[in-house]
């Protein structure tokens, strides 16, 4: 009896050091982009989700956003967010087309149309793989901002550290 106690106590605690400190590699490469030139002119693979665009598009690409999961189902709290994810505007391969009805306002993560990497329609709802090149347009670049002290009137400039602004292009979109 005191050894089948023994077997579940240690069982329980594996079970919740793989749900706290268990990330999936999309998750693991999200926060390296973030914090590193690691990838830099690279090609990564990140599973997630596309999600609408604050936004609207500009020229022939809009600016998506990208979220990351898990892959441990059960706890969902390390899941990251992509920004600039650059993706083709209109219909065909690899690329997204926002479908507005005419009498509507604004657009719906229901209006956002994906087509894979065959030209299939997919939903924002579904689980895709990119495959695309990121590029860190400053790398190297000291971010910096000013900051006025009002009680004597005089500007300083604040050093905020490395600029790891990314852009992310030539996106590969394939359901999972």
């Amino acid at each position: 009896m005191k050894t089948i106690k023994t077997i579940l106590a240690v069982a329980v605690v594996l079970f919740i050091g793989v749900v706290f400190f268990y990330t999936s590699s999309s998750v693991k490469i999200a926060k390296e982009i973030e914090t590193s030139y690691t990838h830099h002119n690279q090609t990564i693979t990140l599973e997630g989700k596309f999600k609408a665009p604050f936004l609207t598009r500009t020229g022939s690409s809009i600016s998506m956003e990208f979220e990351v999961f898990n892959d441990f189902f059960i706890i969902q709290t390390g899941n990251k967010t992509i920004t600039g994810v650059k993706v083709n505007y209109g219909e065909g391969k690899n690329s997204v087309l926002i479908d507005v009805p005419e009498d509507s306002r604004k657009f719906e993560q229901k209006d956002v149309v994906i087509f894979d990497k065959d030209g299939n329609k997919l939903t924002t709802s579904d689980k895709v793989k990119i495959t695309a090149q990121i590029v860190y347009p400053n790398k190297g670049v000291k971010k910096s901002s000013t900051v006025k002290d009002y009680s004597t009137g005089k500007v300083k400039v604040k050093d905020e550290g490395e600029d790891f602004g990314y852009e992310i292009s030539n996106v590969v979109i394939e359901k999972i």
